[in-house]
């Protein structure tokens, strides 16, 4: 081989090396724009509602346009008095297979965040939800780019969400997986989507070392859209049966509790999100980039398999709770006798409870509950000290207020309640006092899907003691609960 022919090929290969160095610089640059322009300061936190958000929202529709895509929105609000309406952004990239593409594979992440406040030294603060979630938004924009570019390869079709309201109670993919979409002027109904992605908080990529995959559970043989792939080296990919976690959540839930497979994915909760210095200039923008990869390879996994089948399994935080439940509680907190004759009054000591109760709900704002409990009490008398256990059966109106699924219930309960006292003891005597008792019964409470907290206090009215030469003497439990929904 000549010289010139070695030397032209060191230059095609240069032009090629090249070539794939600027290619991977610009994809770095366009997340990076894509970050620092919905984190920047301008935009003030994309607070839902605001005019704020409206500019980032046009700022999306501009980035799928220069993709060669188009967008619709979806406004999630009608009958809101807002200026600027809450509105999910759509854009859909249709599969080329004539029976598949009625099928959709929805990938979304949500564009609002917390917006600023302004402290009384009038400093404003501002949450620019970099990580949460203008990374999301970015690598959306990323897999908008790649597939729109491999179109041609695709069966199934793919919906691009930028969720609007998911900081103020996942009101953009609630309002979707309720309502399904809009596409050509026909409605897509829900049932059409066979896997939804929610990507939320995906730029620590680097600091975390791995990537998390939640709520493969919900998936038959999930393994098979993800063996082939590859996140790189230094990087694990951790994957999670079920999402459980009851305290927060992401736009995936409203879909996982329709019956739809749903998949979150997120570098972790290692940034400082929630917070003013969740900033553009800490986000792992290569690591953007090489999840994007990732989700790339495993949507076209999923476009173009023969089916996606959902397993049937969901977590207990995304199975919708009934109106009507049984339940079961463990309380404990401080109790004392009370004297109702002079000033007197007994020191306090340790009350504990352990219960059933059932719950009937007339309507949102109305209930009645009943149960059966357990109590051992204590309590140091002025005379003595006395212990003493009984089977309670409390009636109680529920004045309530929840959210729409039912995921979330505040309420506040007011009634009566019948004690057996089966045994009580003082140091000097058993049976100590009258086995029969009755009072008034409140009870504060706060429940998160199947999980109850809240506060219960009950007043004696009935005399403790079968001869008191005290006076009449009540009972006086304050108690901490915490419960369980069947």
């Amino acid at each position: 081989m000549g010289y010139k022919k070695i030397i032209a090929i060191i230059a095609i290969m240069y032009m090629v090396l090249s070539f794939n160095s600027a290619y991977a610089q610009s994809t770095i640059e366009r997340i990076k724009k894509d970050v620092f322009v919905l984190a920047s300061d301008s935009l003030m936190g994309r607070e839902t509602g605001s005019e704020h958000i409206d500019k980032a929202a046009n700022y999306i529709v501009t980035r799928f346009e220069d993709i060669g895509l188009k967008t619709t929105f979806q406004v999630i609000n009608e009958k809101s008095k807002n200026l600027i309406k809450q509105k999910n952004i759509i854009c859909v990239i249709e599969g080329n297979d004539s029976i598949l593409k009625q099928e959709y594979i929805l990938i979304g992440a949500h564009y609002d965040h917390l917006g600023f406040s302004v402290d009384e030294d009038n400093d404003t603060s501002i949450y620019n939800g970099a990580d949460d979630n203008a990374s999301g938004v970015a690598a959306i924009l990323e897999l908008a780019r790649l597939i729109n570019n491999n179109k041609a390869t695709i069966k199934r079709s793919v919906v691009l969400v930028a969720f609007d309201a998911e900081e103020t109670g996942l009101n953009g993919s609630s309002y979707m997986a309720k309502n399904g979409f809009m596409y050509k002027g026909n409605k897509v109904e829900v049932s059409n989507i066979k896997l939804m992605m929610s990507l939320d908080m995906v730029g620590y990529l680097k600091k975390s070392k791995r990537l998390r995959v939640v709520g493969v559970g919900m998936l038959k043989d999930y393994w098979q859209y993800f063996s082939s792939l590859d996140l790189g080296k230094g990087y694990d990919v951790s994957f999670k049966q079920l999402d459980k976690n009851i305290i927060g959540g992401s736009d995936h839930d409203p879909f996982a509790q329709a019956g739809i497979a749903s998949l979150y994915v997120s570098t972790g909760l290692v940034s400082p999100y929630h917070k003013p210095t969740d900033d553009a200039q800490l986000i792992d923008v290569k690591g953007i980039k090489i999840i994007s990869n990732y989700i790339y390879g495993a949507i076209k996994n999923f476009a173009n398999s023969e089916e996606i089948l959902y397993s049937g399994k969901s977590s207990s935080k995304h199975k919708p709770l009934p109106i009507n439940y049984w339940g079961m509680d463990l309380a404990f907190g401080s109790n004392q006798n009370y004297y109702t004759k002079g000033r007197m009054t007994g020191k306090t000591d340790f009350g504990l409870g352990i219960g059933l109760f059932r719950r009937h709900s007339f309507s949102n704002l109305f209930a009645l509950k009943g149960g059966i409990k357990y109590y051992y009490l204590e309590a140091k008398r002025y005379e003595t000290e006395v212990k003493y256990h009984t089977l309670s059966v409390p009636i109680l109106a529920v004045f309530k207020t929840n959210t729409v699924q039912n995921t979330f219930d505040l309420s506040l309960a007011l009634g009566g309640y019948y004690d057996y006292v089966f045994s009580s003891k003082s140091y000097s005597k058993s049976n100590y006092l009258d086995k029969h008792q009755y009072g008034i019964q409140f009870e504060l409470e706060m429940r998160i899907m199947s999980i109850i907290f809240g506060w219960e206090a009950r007043y004696g009215i009935s005399n403790l003691l079968k001869n008191d030469p005290y006076g009449r003497t009540i009972q006086q439990t304050n108690l901490f609960k915490i419960g369980y929904v069947f």
